[in-house]
């Protein structure tokens, strides 16, 4: 009864905008249906259980135990993801504490994933790995989630603050993101049939091939996915196929592994609608019909790991790269150079150590390694008659080592410090053909110096465990930053960040447990883009501070009670803006969800989602009224058995009319939205041999 007199208050007293609380009666109906869906069973969600014995990888760069990592660490398994519902990678990840998922696409092909509070700059903040191998950019084109279909997955793994810089680098200061896929299953032979069916002409067909036949491990992966989408024009097209191999060789034990991996995919860029748009067409208008994108990726990579005894094992990773981009911005751009056609190939030599071997009687793990990549990055922009106006290549290198080390002190606490120092060229040569204004020809050289560190103390008792740690980060340019509509700004600094964080796993009991965190991030040199300037800049400082929760309880009757809260506070701490809040970082989230299981194959359940205002990108003086909060319902049936998986649900379940994504005109406020879907549903069935 506290409970549902707790979601009575808050359906009906919302915060407005300007303070002023009021009465919904809109959100009074919708209460109603959902204590009835509540009542009738209906319950759904997919929050992860503090389980401080499950292993994770991103951390150290090995395995180790949950409970001895002193960071803010997620873990999305195979069944939270055949439970979730979740159509696409993104998908997953937004109902997270101290994770914001927006998608100005409105088809995930370009979604963003903000840790932390880091707004318009977020995915630049954010590093993002598959199997360990950055997927990162170098410009700003952004992280391609639809490459990785969720029938590949494993699982994910989300490491949140910047402990993960020393290991990692470049772009990791608000958090990683490792998504670790499939492999074969311990059979010689496994197959797997899947299909998605659902609202705006959503469909998705795939075949998985898996298993282990000697001291081979073998899977295969093949889909297609296509969608008309929620707008006009925000059509997906899109391809996959994926490999991954292991083989054990004997007498040595050495592992020889092999991934490669393909995608191809077209669509739409509806852009944004103004204010004027909404009022004389709809939320699906798109004012940008012809405006298109194709992306096509290719990636390879070859590894070992080689036991070395008793001391630990010696492991080397190569990749490489190549990625093809084609965007048409004709409607958006106005007839400016509307046409990119880009090249990126990336070649990676990640070369570890790990040494697990006793220091004076106590248990110690030590990682040694070093990152070399490699980038070359082309890009032609052309008018609309197909006529070269610039060409831009850049070359960066960046070669890193790094080194951190685990000791266990005692049975129950642990240590972990380490330090990374990376040294990071650029090589800039662009041309510029226009025959009006043309801008200067660049051929310059940039050089940064980059250090990171982290130490974390974890003390781990019988229910639960509490940890602290300190780090610091860095994140360099994009290599499109330093240009802006072709003008070249080798001032541009690089970004730095001191990260504060503390933390609490306990499990009161066999049925509840609570995860709490609470971290303050200083950052001095944020980059950002100033509609003032038309230049890309570095705010003076900023602070990221703020408190992340979750529960996890297992009730009577079969049912299951999860819960996520996030407060995030990103503000200004010095220059012109001082005291005002950073665009696009709501200050509340909060994400609720109830299960129930009928019996062993089936369950079904509803999810509730709450984003609370936002500052519009642009408007750093917080001058202009924000964009309105966000409340969703989400309902969900499902049911698995004999390799049988078959769910379906409807998303946005009350047609909720919201925006994930705004931007305004920092002198007169006016204001452009990118609206988010409707209600929809889906449904997935697959079948495995």
């Amino acid at each position: 009864m506290l409970l549902i007199k707790a979601l009575r208050v808050f359906y009906f007293m919302q915060v407005r905008e300007n303070g002023e609380k009021m009465f919904h009666n809109r959100l009074a109906a919708r209460f109603l249906v959902l204590l009835a869906v509540v009542l009738g069973g209906f319950v759904f969600s997919y929050a992860a259980d503090v389980d401080l014995e499950k292993i994770v990888v991103t951390p150290y760069r090995y395995g180790e135990s949950l409970g001895d990592v002193p960071a803010s660490v997620s873990v999305i398994d195979s069944d939270q993801i055949a439970l979730s519902g979740a159509s696409t990678t993104v998908g997953l990840l937004s109902d997270l504490s101290g994770v914001v998922v927006r998608d100005w696409t409105g088809n995930g092909s370009k979604a963003t994933v903000d840790i932390r509070g880091f707004g318009e700059q977020a995915a630049m903040n954010v590093l993002v790995l598959v199997n360990g191998r950055r997927v990162n950019e170098i410009d700003l084109s952004g992280v391609s989630w639809t490459q990785i279909p969720l029938d590949q997955i494993e699982r994910i793994e989300v490491l949140k603050g910047g402990f993960g810089s020393v290991l990692y680098g470049d772009n990791a200061v608000s958090g990683v993101v490792n998504i670790i896929t499939k492999r074969g299953s311990d059979k010689p032979i496994s197959v797997e049939l899947t299909g998605e069916y659902g609202s705006y002409s959503m469909n998705k067909e795939g075949i998985n091939l898996g298993g282990t036949k000697n001291k081979l491990n073998y899977f295969f992966s093949y889909s297609n996915n296509a969608t008309n989408g929620y707008r006009n024009n925000s059509y997906f097209k899109g391809t996959n196929f994926y490999t991954n191999l292991d083989y054990l060789l004997e007498p040595t034990n050495t592992n020889l592994r092999f991934t490669q991996g393909y995608s191809k995919s077209e669509y739409g860029l509806p852009g944004a609608l103004s204010s004027a748009d909404l009022a004389k067409f709809n939320r699906r208008y798109s004012a940008y019909g012809d405006d298109h994108a194709k992306d096509t990726d290719y990636n390879f990579g070859l590894g070992f790991d080689q036991p070395t005894g008793d001391f630990g094992k010696f492991s080397f990773d190569t990749s490489l790269r190549r990625r093809q981009t084609f965007s048409n911005f004709i409607g958006a751009n106005g007839g400016w150079n509307p046409i990119v056609k880009s090249h990126i190939n990336t070649i990676g030599f990640n070369p570890k150590y790990v040494l697990n071997k006793s220091i004076f009687l106590l248990e110690n793990k030590a990682i040694l390694g070093m990152d070399f990549y490699r980038y070359d990055f082309n890009s032609d922009t052309f008018d609309l008659s197909v006529i070269k106006q610039s060409d831009n290549y850049v070359r960066k290198i960046s070669q890193a080592l790094y080194f951190q080390d685990e000791i266990a002190l005692t049975q129950k606490f642990t240590l972990a410090g380490g330090y990374r120092y990376e040294d990071i060229k650029y090589d800039f040569n662009y041309n510029d053909y226009s025959v009006y204004y043309p801008n200067p020809s660049v051929d310059s050289k940039v050089s940064l110096k980059s250090t990171a560190y982290n130490v974390g103390l974890t003390y781990k008792y019988d229910q639960g465990n509490i940890y602290i740690n300190h780090s610091k980060g860095f994140r360099s340019p994009a290599t499109d930053e330093y240009f802006v509509y072709g003008v070249f700004n080798p001032e541009l600094k690089q970004q730095d960040s001191k990260n504060y964080e503390i933390g609490l796993h306990h499990k009161f009991c066999e049925f509840l447990d609570i995860s709490v965190s609470g971290y303050i991030m200083n950052l001095k040199n944020e980059l950002y883009y100033n509609p003032a300037s038309y230049t890309n800049e570095n705010y003076d400082k900023t602070r990221h501070q703020g408190v992340e929760a979750g529960f996890n309880f297992k009730l009577p009757l079969r049912i299951r009670l999860n819960g996520s809260y996030t407060f995030d506070q990103a503000v200004f701490k010095d220059g012109e803006y001082k005291g005002k809040d950073i665009p696009m970082v709501p200050a509340h989230k909060f994400n609720f969800g109830l299960m129930h299981f009928f019996n062993d194959f089936l369950s079904c359940g509803v999810s509730f989602d709450y984003m609370s205002s936002r500052r519009f990108i642009n408007d750093e003086a917080n001058k202009w009224p924000s964009l309105k909060q966000i409340l969703t319902l989400g309902v969900k049936l499902a049911f698995e058995k004999d390799g049988y998986k078959i769910s379906g649900g409807i998303n946005n379940l009350f047609n909720e009319k919201y925006y994930d994504y705004g931007v305004c005109n920092s002198t007169s406020g006016a204001v452009n939205y990118y609206p988010a879907s409707g209600r929809n549903f889906f449904i997935k069935v697959s079948k495995k041999f």
